[in-house]
């Protein structure tokens, strides 16, 4: 139900979804015995004007203006009234110009099962943004200009159950962002600009059954061959198939669908070693060697010095022919 008016809002006294969807309503009613979910969406979120309020999950007054809000409403500790109701569930703030997350604005509202964060202006997800989010199970950041994702990105989000990711301007997720995930199974990262994503990053969601992985521009050199063979191998968790990813062919830059590819099209790279490899082949090998040299060493040794201590059979028996 959308809130067009104050009677509107008067008709959901008793209801626990509250929508605040291009509302220009002067006010919340007097009273409410739920709120569950509070809705900010397409609207410029500015301000709480605090004041006494017999709602029961509100403390103030929530008032709506077109300058766009920057930020989420910050807790306080030493404000009489609290921007958000601290055991709201439910938040949706799409359609705004949000730039940042308060790192510890899940540490003020734990209870959130359900964030649509979708059409605003979030460039990055600062180190522990999710820290305290230990009921959140889905979260769409879609349509913001996210560009990197770093190790532990979601920590402590591990009740994940959702993820957008989508329409965002994503160059590089690193392969240790979604650790923790483990029941994720819903994962978007369709519609960016990804080349290439570490196989690792999804080994490490146990549960996945769907991931989007169409409108990015890969690139289809060796490094993508483990995730072409990745893909290949769960193709039953892409919605579209192999039909809707295209990646680029080196040299020439050609774009072709996954699925005009196969196995024999990286069969270049299946022996290449970097020099770094090598490296450590020659290492290894040097290392193992020296290894095999000192054993052997040490072991000569010690039967050299075994067979000096012990006495010979003939000593013993010419010993014994002397006490006879």
């Amino acid at each position: 139900m959308a809130v067009r008016s104050r009677s509107d809002l008067e008709n959901t006294v008793n209801g626990v979804k509250l929508y605040l969807s291009q509302s220009r309503s002067p006010g919340f009613p007097d009273s409410s015995n739920a709120c569950d979910i509070l809705r900010a969406h397409e609207t410029c979120l500015a301000a709480i004007v605090h004041g006494p309020s017999s709602m029961p999950c509100f403390r103030g007054k929530l008032r709506l203006h077109r300058p766009a809000h920057r930020g989420l409403p910050r807790p306080r500790a030493a404000q009489r009234a609290r921007p958000l109701p601290l055991d709201v569930r439910k938040l949706l703030v799409a359609g705004n110009r949000i730039q940042r997350i308060p790192e510890d604005f899940f540490i003020f509202h734990g209870d959130l099962v359900y964030l649509d964060f979708r059409n605003n202006s979030l460039r990055s997800l600062e180190e522990g943004t999710f820290r305290g989010s230990a009921k959140l199970a889905f979260l769409d950041l879609s349509y913001n200009n996210l560009t990197q994702l770093g190790a532990g990105a979601f920590r402590s989000a591990g009740r994940l159950v959702r993820l957008s990711l989508a329409n965002n301007r994503l160059e590089g997720v690193h392969e240790a962002a979604f650790e923790t995930l483990e029941s994720l199974q819903v994962l978007e990262l369709n519609d960016n600009d990804l080349r290439s994503l570490s196989v690792a990053a999804l080994a490490a969601l146990p549960a996945l059954r769907s991931l989007r992985l169409d409108g990015n521009p890969w690139l289809c050199d060796c490094d993508f061959a483990h995730l072409f063979t990745w893909i290949q191998e769960n193709a039953s968790k892409l919605p579209k198939g192999l039909d809707e990813i295209q990646c680029s062919l080196p040299p020439e830059n050609r774009r072709v669908f996954l699925r005009q590819l196969s196995e024999a099209s990286f069969s270049e790279c299946k022996f290449s070693l970097s020099l770094t490899d090598l490296f450590i082949i020659i290492f290894s090998g040097v290392a193992v060697s020296i290894a095999a040299i000192i054993s052997s060493f040490v072991l000569a040794t010690v039967v050299q010095c075994f067979q000096r201590c012990t006495p010979s059979k003939d000593a013993e028996e010419e010993d014994e022919d002397e006490d006879d």
